[in-house]
Parts: C-alpha cells; structure tokens; sequence
C-alpha cells in the first residue's frame, strides 16, 4: 500500500509502474488540502491511514469507476475531505466495488 498526498509522492513508484499515469492523473485533479489518493496493492487487506484503519472489506465506499484495470474507489470522510483507493481490478473487493459501478 502506497500513500500519495503529493507529486512528491510519486517517486515511492518505480518509473514503468502502470498505476503511475493513472495516479498522476488524479492527484493533478485533486485539490490540495481535500484529501489523497492511497494505491492499493493485490495482497493488501488491511488499510492504516491517519484518518481510518482497518479492512478494506470493511470501508463505506460513497462511489467507485474503473480506470485502466483498477477501480478508482472514494471514501468521503466528511463533506471537504476524501480518500480515493486505486485498487486493481483483480483484488478480492472485485465484486464488492462492481457493484458501486
């Protein structure tokens, strides 16, 4: 699991990762200040970020699409802060976030 709060950020990735346009993309999108985007990784089930911990089974996802073999899935802490989860679209919540397509 990967944390991208800023462009910074990026370099946890290696250059040829194929969620880096993608997470580009959206961190460009995203204004600063209202949340971050958290790269989740195929194993990955459990989630410890500053504002929740826990199972990703677990979270209230408000919305979800998909982008290039992941799912793109939001988490609206309250109404100014959000937290986007790029999820491969093989991870075990497959069904869980087609559902909120």
């Amino acid at each position: 699991m990967f944390i991208f709060k800023t462009r910074a950020d990026l370099a946890q990735l290696p250059p040829r990762h194929p969620a880096l346009p993608i997470i580009t993309d959206l961190l460009s999108r995203t204004p600063s200040g209202c949340g971050y985007l958290v790269l989740v990784e195929e194993g990955d089930q459990e989630i410890v970020v500053p504002e929740m911990r826990g199972r990703l089974s677990d979270i209230h996802w408000d919305g979800a699409v998909r982008i290039n073999g992941y799912f793109h899935a939001v988490h609206l802490t309250n109404n100014e802060f959000g937290i986007g989860f790029l999820i491969p679209d093989s991870h075990s919540l497959r069904s869980v976030l087609e559902a909120l397509l």
